[in-house]
């Protein structure tokens, strides 16, 4: 008897399943990659990226590099000549206030010497109107030169010091007016009175004013230097902010201010004197 097909209790052998295909590794498979003239390798396209950036505002920042550093040697320059010419004063206001002592004591010395020949002057004088009265004679019919070789004329005259003597002698040497015997005036009204201790001291004291002047000329060249340090200081800060911005234009001027300062400070650096110390 033939087999039904559709009787249900009549079983259909089944084909075991498979099992899927094992992947394979992600290396095996082909990798996709972009088209080769797309893209260039990466550090050629570093440099092309840093030549365009250069080629439109880069420039900048080296010029802005370059003012950096020249400004910060012109401001340490600066400061080394505000300093150096900062010793100059002091040493010069030594020299003046060493000169003003020294003119002070020679002044004091000619001012002791001067009132010894006041005094012995004086002195002469007296004794030689005590030769008048000794005498016992009209003065206007007695001889200069009888009345100073009197021993005690001539006594205190031979005191008189080296220094007042030519002043003496020049003196006497005028002619008195009529009816005197001695001329009008005193020796110390003569210019062969000269004290060398007042010249001492007056030459002292153009030393001092000397010395005090060039001070203030040094304290003035180191005022000036500090300046300078200012204008390079404002350089930097115009150099270094300016390459901040992203601006081109804004760049620009503050690299132009810059550059305009720089240039005003080193002209008017180098317009003074430079003290190098050597």
């Amino acid at each position: 008897m033939a087999e039904d097909p559709r009787d249900p209790d009549q079983t259909t052998p089944v084909a075991p399943a498979t099992p899927p295909p094992a992947s394979q590794p992600d290396a095996e498979q082909p990798s996709e990659r972009p088209p080769s003239d797309a893209i260039l390798p990466f550090g050629e396209r570093l440099d092309e990226i840093a030549q365009e950036r250069f080629n439109r505002t880069d420039w900048i920042e080296l010029a802005a590099a370059v003012l950096l550093a020249l400004a910060t040697v012109m401001a340490a320059w600066a400061a080394y000549q505000s300093t150096r010419w900062g010793g100059e004063q002091a040493n010069a206001f030594s020299a003046a206030g060493a000169a003003r002592t020294e003119a002070a004591q020679a002044t004091s010395i000619a001012g002791s010497l001067t009132q010894i020949d006041v005094q012995l002057w004086t002195l002469w004088l007296d004794v030689l109107n005590l030769e008048f009265r000794n005498l016992a004679v009209d003065p206007s019919g007695t001889s200069a030169p009888e009345l100073l070789d009197a021993t005690a004329v001539a006594f205190v005259a031979e005191r008189f010091r080296d220094e007042f003597k030519p002043a003496q002698a020049a003196w006497l040497a005028l002619e008195p007016p009529p009816g005197l015997v001695l001329p009008l005036g005193t020796p110390f009204d003569m210019e062969e009175y000269v004290v060398a201790e007042r010249v001492r001291a007056e030459e002292l004291n153009a030393t001092a004013d000397a010395a005090a002047a060039r001070a203030r000329d040094a304290n003035q060249t180191g005022d000036n230097f500090v300046l300078v340090a200012v204008i390079m200081a404002s350089v930097l800060f115009f150099a270094g902010v300016g390459t901040k911005f992203k601006g081109r234009g804004v760049r620009l001027v503050m690299l132009l201010f810059a550059a305009l300062a720089f240039l005003g400070g080193i002209s008017f650096m180098f317009s003074m004197p430079q003290n190098v110390g050597l």
